[in-house]
């Protein structure tokens, strides 16, 4: 019996023994840190600068390797065949939990292929419509769309941005006319025109247009306020219920990748987030920095995907 015990003892000492190890050799190579869109965007500057706070905390190189296309499908696919070792991490974006609503056939599942190692940055959506719409508020356009029976229509400029719309035309009981745009600038010049009369985005791309008159923001998603936007309120004050889906950056690895490596990222990420001139560059971008442990972002991760899920099934939209 005693035998056994300090054989027990012993698997669990080497167990942990191992576990340790693997944080203390890494780094050991190069780290690629792969963003699934193309150069000069939002997520590919904040990579870039986290590329640079890790390569400096390791004393190794980390770079960013930009793959772009297929929903982000092409950049996630070659992280989730990568030796899950942590030297090859995806900066992933929120197409990684829309590809199931969205794809067919797809090559990977991100959220299993890939784990969560920890949110960067959160920003709310924020729901614009256009100026010449006689509404300043959620309720007011609400009851506008209603007394106007098909003749109010929605943009969009993204196959995850047509969810987060349908998503707030569910929660809202809306009924409008979906037109698709080919990227956010026509969307917005489309909105401003008042050719459409409902986008919705992120607060930093309409700022200007907000300022120039030419469109309202009604509601923004979540239940905090945003401190640029204090008299918009939430989607919760004004009777939307659920409408929290945020936009998110985070940071992913192939699975299978040992949980103390993970943790030996998340919590660079953390010293990362807290850095003042990091918090001054993301509030430029109209983000808040914010980190997570891998768990609760894997949980986030699966809770976000199966949300997307039932808002394609609800608004019969095919997979691709």
């Amino acid at each position: 019996m005693l035998g056994r015990t300090l054989a027990v003892l012993m698997a669990a000492s080497l167990a942990l023994a191992s576990c340790a190890g693997h944080a203390a050799d890494y780094p050991s190579a190069q780290v690629r840190i792969v963003v699934p869109l193309p150069t000069g965007g939002s997520s590919d500057l904040v990579a870039r600068l986290l590329a640079t706070h890790l390569g400096e905390k390791w004393k190794q190189t980390v770079i960013v390797d930009n793959r772009a296309g297929a929903n982000g499908l092409i950049g996630m696919t070659a992280v989730a065949k990568a030796r899950p070792d942590g030297h090859t991490l995806l900066f992933g974006v929120p197409s990684v939990t829309t590809v199931r609503a969205l794809v067919k056939d797809a090559a990977i599942d991100p959220v299993k292929d890939l784990e969560g190692v920890s949110l960067v940055l959160e920003s709310p959506y924020v729901v614009a419509i256009s100026a010449q719409v006689p509404a300043r508020n959620a309720q007011e356009f609400a009851a506008y769309v209603k007394a106007n029976p098909g003749k109010l229509n929605y943009g969009t400029y993204a196959a995850g941005n047509r969810l987060i719309a349908e998503l707030y035309k569910q929660l809202s009981g809306l009924k409008m006319e979906h037109v698709s745009y080919k990227g956010e600038p026509l969307a917005m010049a489309a909105l401003a025109a008042g050719e459409v009369h409902m986008v919705i985005g992120t607060a930093v791309t309409m700022k200007e247009r907000v300022a120039q008159g030419v469109i309202r923001i009604i509601a923004v998603s979540g239940d905090k306020r945003i401190p640029s936007m204090p008299d918009v309120p939430t989607a919760a004050e004004s009777g939307i219920k659920g409408f929290d889906p945020i936009l998110w950056f985070g940071v992913h690895a192939p699975a299978g990748t040992p949980a103390d490596i993970k943790r030996a990222v998340a919590d660079e990420i953390a010293q990362f987030v807290k850095r003042p001139d990091v918090i001054d560059r993301l509030n430029s971008f109209g983000f808040a920095a914010r980190s997570s442990t891998p768990d609760d972002f894997q949980t986030f991760l699966a809770r976000d995907a199966q949300m997307w899920i039932d808002v394609a099934k609800a608004a019969g939209i095919e997979l691709q």
